[in-house]
C-alpha cells in the first residue's frame, strides 16, 4: 500500500473537471499581453503537472502585497458527487499548519507570555513526560527529542493506517483529547541535541499555548484574533482558514482521496463511516496539524507573515526563518516552524504538509515578496501531489516573470 502509518504521519511533509476561471497578473505593473503570458504559462503548467499527479481537485494561488495576481481551480472536491473545486473549497494543510501555530507562539512570545528557553514544566507542571528539559524553542524547531506519538502503542491503534488492523479499529467520530494523545508521549530522548521532524513535539506546544491561553476554547479564540490581523481591507475569517469541525464546514470541505499501490482511490471521508469531518483531521488538540482552509487563506497568512508584517516584528521574523544550530549541522534549513524551499535561483520560506486525503506546500519569495499555495486532496507516495504541482509552478513563474 502506498502509505504506511510512520509515513502518513511523518510527511511533513479520479478524472478531472474542467479547470476554473483563472485570474493572472505579474508581480509588478505590466502591459495586459505579459499579464495574459503569465497566466497562460501557469495555466499550462499546472494543467501539465496536475495530470502527472492524477488530476486531483487543486487550489493554487499566486500573490505579491496582498493582491492575487493568479489563481486557478482545477478538478473535483467530491468524486462521487461530482462536485468540482471552487474559490470556497477548503482543504485541510495538514502540517503547513505548523507553520501558523509557530507564528501565533512567538506572538505569545513577543508579548511577554511565553519564553523560548524557559522549561515547559514552568507551564505543564509533571503533566507531559520530559517537561523539565524541553524548552519551547525545541519544540519549535523539531529538537526536543520527542519520539513519535502516533507509532506508540498507546496512540496508534486509534488512527488509520497506524498498525496492522488498525482501520477495523477506527472511529472517524471519536472525541480525541489531549489525555489520549498524552498516554503515547514518552521521555525525550537528548533533547535539543539534534533536530528530528517531531509531531509530538507541536502537540505539546499546543498543550503549553492551550495552559497559558486558559484552555482550549481560549486559545481557538486567541488564534482566531492573531489570524484576522492577516487580513488586508478586512480581518481574516473562518471561510479562509478554520480550525473548525464544524457542520458549515463540512459543507465546503473537499473529500480527501488516498492513492493505492494499485491507482485506486480511498475517499477517506466515507471509506471508514464518518458522520462529519473525521475528527483525527484537524482542530484540537491536533496542533501539529490544527487548521484547514483555502489556498488564498493560506496565501494570505504567508503573506501578512513574510511580506506585509502584520503579524510579528521583522525581528521575530527573522530569528523564525533563521536554521536552528541543529539543522544547519545535518545541512538542513528548518527554523521555527518554518523550512526552505530553492528553485532554480530563487529561495522560497514556507512548509509542506500532507495527512492521508490531502497535501499543500505554500511559500514565499522573501526577496521578490511572492508568494505561492497549492493544496490538494490526493495523498500519494513517494512524493506529495501538492509538491509536485507547486515545484512546477515556481519554475514557470521564475522563468516567465524575470
Amino acid at each position: 500500500m502506498v502509505v504506511t502509518v510512520t509515513a502518513a504521519l511523518a510527511l511533513g511533509v479520479a478524472v478531472a473537471a474542467p479547470a476554473q476561471a483563472a485570474h493572472a497578473g505579474d508581480d509588478r505593473p505590466a502591459p495586459g499581453s505579459r499579464q495574459k503570458g503569465l497566466a497562460r504559462e501557469l495555466d499550462q503548467a499546472l494543467e501539465r503537472a496536475s495530470a502527472d499527479v492524477g488530476d486531483p481537485g487543486v487550489q493554487a494561488v499566486l500573490m505579491k502585497d496582498g493582491r492575487v495576481v493568479w489563481s486557478s481551480n482545477r478538478g473535483t472536491a467530491n468524486l462521487e458527487s461530482r462536485t468540482p473545486v471552487t474559490d470556497r473549497t477548503l482543504f485541510y494543510y495538514a502540517s503547513f499548519g505548523k507553520q501558523v501555530i509557530a507564528a501565533f507562539a512567538l506572538h505569545q512570545v513577543e508579548a511577554g507570555v511565553l519564553d523560548l528557553d524557559t522549561p515547559i514544566s514552568t507551564y505543564l507542571g509533571e503533566e507531559v513526560a520530559g517537561s523539565h528539559a524541553v524548552t519551547v524553542r525545541m519544540l519549535l524547531t523539531h529538537t526536543s527529542g520527542y519520539p513519535n506519538v502516533y507509532a506508540d502503542p498507546a496512540v496508534a491503534p486509534l488512527l488509520p493506517f497506524a498498525s496492522p488492523g488498525a482501520e477495523d479499529r477506527y472511529d472517524p467520530d471519536r472525541p480525541w483529547s489531549f489525555a489520549m494523545l498524552n498516554a503515547g508521549i514518552r521521555e525525550p530522548v537528548e533533547p535539543g541535541a539534534r533536530e528530528e521532524y517531531s509531531n509530538t513535539g507541536y502537540l505539546v506546544l499546543g498543550r503549553v499555548l492551550s495552559r497559558t491561553a486558559g484552555g482550549d476554547e481560549a486559545l481557538e479564540r486567541a488564534i482566531r484574533r492573531f489570524l484576522g490581523r492577516a487580513g488586508d481591507v478586512k480581518p481574516m475569517t473562518e471561510d479562509q482558514i478554520t480550525l473548525q469541525r464544524s457542520e458549515r464546514a463540512l459543507r465546503r470541505f473537499a473529500h480527501g482521496y488516498l492513492q493505492r499501490d494499485d491507482g485506486s482511490l480511498t475517499d477517506v471521508f466515507t471509506a471508514y463511516g464518518a458522520t462529519g469531518i473525521p475528527t483525527d483531521m484537524y482542530g484540537m488538540p491536533f496542533t501539529d496539524g490544527l487548521f484547514a482552509g483555502t489556498a488564498r487563506g493560506a496565501a494570505q497568512f504567508l503573506d501578512a507573515l513574510f511580506v506585509r508584517d502584520r503579524l510579528l516584528s521583522p525581528g521575530t521574523v527573522d530569528a523564525m526563518i533563521t536554521p536552528s544550530p541543529q539543522s544547519a549541522a545535518a545541512g538542513g534549513s528548518y527554523g521555527m516552524g518554518t523550512d526552505r524551499a530553492v528553485v532554480g535561483d530563487r529561495i522560497w520560506q514556507g512548509h509542506r504538509g500532507g495527512y492521508p486525503g490531502f497535501t499543500a506546500q505554500g511559500a514565499t519569495d522573501l526577496e521578490r515578496g511572492v508568494t505561492l499555495v497549492v493544496v490538494t486532496n490526493r495523498y500519494a507516495l513517494p512524493r506529495s501531489p501538492a509538491d509536485v504541482i507547486w515545484e512546477r509552478l515556481a519554475e514557470t513563474y521564475a522563468r516567465v516573470a524575470r
